[in-house]
């Protein structure tokens, strides 16, 4: 019979680390028994259920005050960032896909932020379905902001880019 003493220590460890009073394990015709002195034997013949864990919620906590934002503060932060938004002309996914703002990724990108933008001048790349389709500008302006990165996917009717009108 040959012994792999190697198997056999990790089994006792087994046995240390469950707290195990004796270990059997067959394989075939061949068994090995590993009894660890200090420990009870209790024969499990079934696994208790296991207790249904309850929740008790503890009494609601009051949220700490949040400080106080005036509209004219966010308005004034949101004009130091960019054009108003509603000047702004979107530029929408006509289809769900995934959004290429360059013909390659070796290519630099149809349009950057701040780039005079004619009409019909392609502005990006929608695949779908494994067939490319160049998205044309349907207005001249400046683009104001790219709202996706390249190779994000897209929805339908989701806004790609924003234009300041010319």
């Amino acid at each position: 019979m040959d012994i792999n003493t190697e198997k056999i220590r990790e089994l006792a460890d087994l046995a240390l680390e469950k707290k195990l009073a004796e270990l059997i394990v067959a394989d075939g015709d061949k068994s090995v028994t590993i009894k660890l002195p200090g420990y009870n034997i209790q024969p499990m013949l079934h696994q208790p259920a296991p207790q249904p864990v309850v929740y008790t919620p503890s009494a609601p906590q009051p949220m700490a005050e949040l400080p106080a934002v005036s509209s004219h503060t966010v308005a004034t932060e949101a004009s130091k960032s960019a054009p108003a938004d509603d000047k702004l002309i979107k530029i929408t996914a006509p289809m769900v896909g995934t959004f290429y703002a360059a013909p390659s990724p070796d290519s630099p990108p149809f349009v950057t932020v701040g780039q005079a933008l004619s009409k019909g001048q392609t502005v990006c790349i929608i695949e779908a379905m494994k067939m490319m389709n160049e998205l044309e500008s349907e207005v001249s302006g400046k683009v104001a902001r790219i709202l996706v990165e390249n190779g994000q996917p897209v929805e339908f009717g989701q806004v790609l880019m924003l234009v300041e009108p010319a």
